[in-house]
């Protein structure tokens, strides 16, 4: 009987977390009836998690949707690799390669950090329901701050800080053309990067994925993608996003398309394996970037303090400093993926740490689990700061 309470629970607590992600109206019902059985992806790690140490049992039984790479910058006897080599979906941790652009081309006096945008330059860029709600919150927030003029104008260093915070698709794919591709591949080529693809727009992958641009059903529609070459899905996502900005026409039809179909009219499992198409990286390679830049070496110093400063948000937002002496990161969340990347000393052995944690692919059911709860984001602080969780998550992936 206590096992059927507890199994009764966790079921009402995902569909909660279900409505608060998608909204309490009729088309969120709807949608949680058709995705049904895509919530019963995971469901026995759902009971089985209620904790970080159940949460290193979860990484051990599924090796092929977790990497785990946490290397001190002091002490490599204490580095922890788990499938560190394995390529893994970035999101919005390609951020990572613009705010590294952007604060090499200030340092270079190529850009102006105080140079005031007009937000409607960022407002373009947004595709309907694809985390809309995370530009609203990102300028909110710049209103709440003062940081908005009354020209509805605010500084470029305000724009990059807020699109990382918040994870805005707009801002960064304004500041993806703003900055040029060419800078970009540019700064990636000066990091010596091997296993690391290219950052693409946001507005440009959704659009290319989403099967109803196309009017077909979504397998026909993906597996038809995944035939190009990776160069030739790069140059259709690139030609997506330009032309979304540039032909009006084409604009209105994608507007219309997804504010019909409320975004992506395809089930959670399908939005899941969609992310297999976004550009990919390593836990090992963003892990030595995370190093390089704990050590002030990511390019020179004045980038990597520059870098620093937009990075260091959780630590200034979320009281951290009872913790560490100094911590950034960013992270992503997206249906299927949760990952970070993060550098940091902690405040009790001041060992500095550079890493790299995805959960890619993950099961529907689990994913709702772990995200309602930021769970991701306390595995990452606390294998900084906790030692028993260190020596738990190597007992496990050793095992």
């Amino acid at each position: 009987m206590r096992i059927l309470k507890f199994i009764g629970v966790a079921i009402g607590s995902l569909v909660l977390v279900f409505f608060l992600v998608f909204g309490f109206n009729l088309d969120a019902l709807n949608t949680l009836f058709k995705n049904s059985g895509d919530l019963q992806e995971g469901q026995e790690w759902v009971s089985k998690t209620t904790s970080l140490k159940d949460l290193t049992e979860y990484i051990a039984a599924n090796p092929r949707n977790v990497s785990v790479v946490s290397q001190s910058s002091i002490n490599p006897d204490t580095t922890i690799n788990f499938r560190g080599d394995e390529s893994r979906t970035m999101g919005t941790l390609s951020n990572f390669f613009l705010i590294t652009t952007y604060a090499r081309l200030v340092e270079a006096d190529s850009l102006n950090p105080k140079e005031l945008i007009s937000i409607k330059d960022t407002d373009v860029y947004q595709v309907p329901f694809i985390d809309a709600s995370n530009h609203d919150d990102a300028i909110n927030f710049l209103e709440n701050k003062g940081a908005i003029t009354s020209d509805n104008e605010t500084s470029l260093h305000e724009l990059v800080k807020a699109a990382i915070i918040f994870n805005d698709l707009a801002i960064s794919d304004y500041l993806y053309f703003r900055l040029g591709q060419n800078a970009i591949l540019n700064t990636m080529d000066k990091l010596e990067l091997s296993d690391t693809d290219v950052p693409l727009p946001f507005s440009g992958l959704y659009i290319t994925l989403n099967p109803a641009i196309t009017e077909k059903d979504f397998l026909t529609h993906f597996e038809q993608l995944q035939t190009l070459s990776r160069q030739s899905f790069e140059d259709t996502v690139l030609a997506k996003a330009h032309q979304f900005q540039t032909d009006s026409l084409y604009r209105q039809r994608v507007l219309r398309t997804f504010e019909t179909n409320d975004g992506l009219k395809i089930q959670f499992s399908e939005r899941r394996d969609m992310l297999d198409l976004f550009p990919a990286t390593t836990a090992q390679e963003l892990s030595e970037l995370m190093v390089q830049l704990e050590n002030n070496e990511l390019l020179s110093q004045p980038i990597s303090r520059r870098v620093k400063e937009i990075m260091d948000w959780p630590f200034e937002q979320q009281s951290l400093n009872s913790d560490f002496n100094h911590y950034g990161a960013i992270y992503d969340s997206r249906l299927g993926l949760l990952n970070g990347i993060d550098y940091g000393a902690s405040t009790y052995s001041g060992e500095p740490f550079g890493q790299a944690v995805f959960f890619d692919s993950l099961q529907v059911a689990f994913w709702f689990h772990m995200s309602s709860n930021l769970m991701h984001q306390d595995y990452q602080q606390r294998l900084m700061w906790d030692p028993a969780l260190r020596e738990t998550t190597l007992q496990q992936i050793n095992n």
